[in-house]
């Protein structure tokens, strides 16, 4: 278990250190790309993710050694964002656009062929108990290294112009992500790694149909319906995230302490998060929905408000804007996630998984995809006052078909 802490720590310090919703935004905007292409760089990594879902899911599922796959991963996470920091350095702005809808898109698969394993991995290994002492304890632990290795290298790049002080920062998440793929190899897997699995399908049209299939299979029982309507109608809240940091970074992305602060702000949510959610989800699942519905809603609305009056200058706003978001969406994201592995049978965990956040994914990607056009053509802000209107009737929906989720 302690093991198992530690590596799942690094992963989200690497994840907090170089967060395509904060850091890659930011780098995005400091090269000059358009707004339209920033925010659909969200819809390239749901789109990366959806597809992972319909054609990967049947390899997961029966894959035999975990350890090196999940620890794989982390390296070809590690890759891309190096060669993200790369093409900022070097490249110009349409070689660094290309690098990055590439790199996002390899992201997406890897972080979603990561979480599906993950999920399998850790209802194997852990006890109910467990998992959600883990799923806090990491958001924690990684929140605060990521809060000590951001001020770090705050104060030993002051010198250094704001392209490469973004740069060094994702450097540091690529470091802590190669120490988790080490990490994740000490682990023990209560599974035997030699287990006799079935061959995974390899025809992409007999992927597509066995997917399909599997809809129709899952959709049949009751919790698994349920579960997709609460994992759908939280889609919009959960883009909070790259469209605050969005407007934050056409803000202060010139200013030296901007993408500090952001990150900064971004790991205190994790902090926060942990014991939070923690401690309200052993109360109500229900519970913690709607607050965090409420909490996206009401930032969302007086962030939006302050840019409308032009009082948005202060970099502390948006910090204080990230922060609110971040430690709402981790609580939405962590909820589902110990609510699923409670409640799937074992021999449907991965399908189920899958399925159910490919529903997600795909209004994801249609939202982001209109709200990175609506940022694009008119401004940012209506995006925000969208995502705010919209989490408010989240907190609604949740209050009444939340209810199932009661423990």
């Amino acid at each position: 278990m302690s093991l198992l802490a530690g590596q799942t720590s690094l992963a989200q310090t690497a994840w907090t250190m170089a967060s395509p919703s904060i850091v890659i935004t930011f780098l995005a905007v400091s090269v000059g790309m358009p707004v339209f292409l920033v925010g659909a760089l969200v819809s390239v990594r749901q789109l990366a993710s959806s597809l992972t879902d319909i054609f990967l899911f049947e390899r997961i599922a029966k894959v035999k050694n975990r350890k090196l796959a999940l620890s794989l991963c982390d390296m070809i996470l590690a890759l891309c964002f190096g060669a993200t920091i790369v093409s900022v350095l070097f490249g110009t702005q349409t070689q660094t656009s290309i690098v990055f809808v590439v790199c996002i898109f390899t992201m997406g698969v890897a972080d979603e062929f990561q979480h599906l394993l993950m999920t399998d991995f850790l209802a194997d290994n852990l006890q109910s108990k467990s998992r959600l002492l883990l799923q806090y304890t990491q958001m924690a632990i990684g929140g605060g290294f990521g809060v000590a290795l951001a001020w770090i290298a705050h104060e030993l790049t002051l010198e250094l112009p704001p392209l490469s002080r973004h740069s060094i920062v994702v450097t540091i998440g690529i470091a802590c992500f190669a120490l988790s793929a080490l990490a994740i190899l000490a682990v023990e897997d209560s599974a035997p790694t030699n287990a006799a699995r079935p061959s995974a399908t390899r025809s992409p049209l007999r992927l597509v149909r066995n997917y399909y299939l599997n809809v129709l299979a899952m959709m049949k029982q009751s919790w698994f319906r349920q579960y997709v309507v609460i994992t759908t109608v939280f889609s919009a809240v959960i883009l909070a995230v790259p469209f605050f940091a969005l407007i934050a970074a056409e803000t202060h992305h010139t200013t030296s302490k901007g993408l500090t602060a952001m990150v900064t702000s971004y790991a205190l949510g994790y902090i926060v998060a942990g014991p939070l959610w923690g401690t309200l989800n052993n109360v109500s699942h229900r519970l913690v929905m709607i607050t965090c519905s409420l909490l996206v809603g009401f930032c969302g609305s007086i962030l939006a408000t302050l840019h409308m009056l032009n009082l948005q200058h202060d970099l502390r706003i948006h910090a204080i804007a990230i922060f609110v978001v971040t430690v709402a969406v981790r609580g939405i994201i962590a909820v589902l996630q110990v609510y699923f592995m409670e409640i799937a049978p074992k021999g449907q965990r991965v399908k189920g998984i899958a399925v159910a956040r490919s529903f997600g994914r795909l209004t994801m990607i249609c939202l982001s995809a209109l709200l990175a056009a609506v940022a694009h053509l008119q401004e940012t802000v209506w995006a925000i006052f969208f995502i705010a209107f919209v989490s408010f009737a989240t907190a609604t929906i949740s209050y009444f078909f939340a209810r199932k989720f009661e423990k």
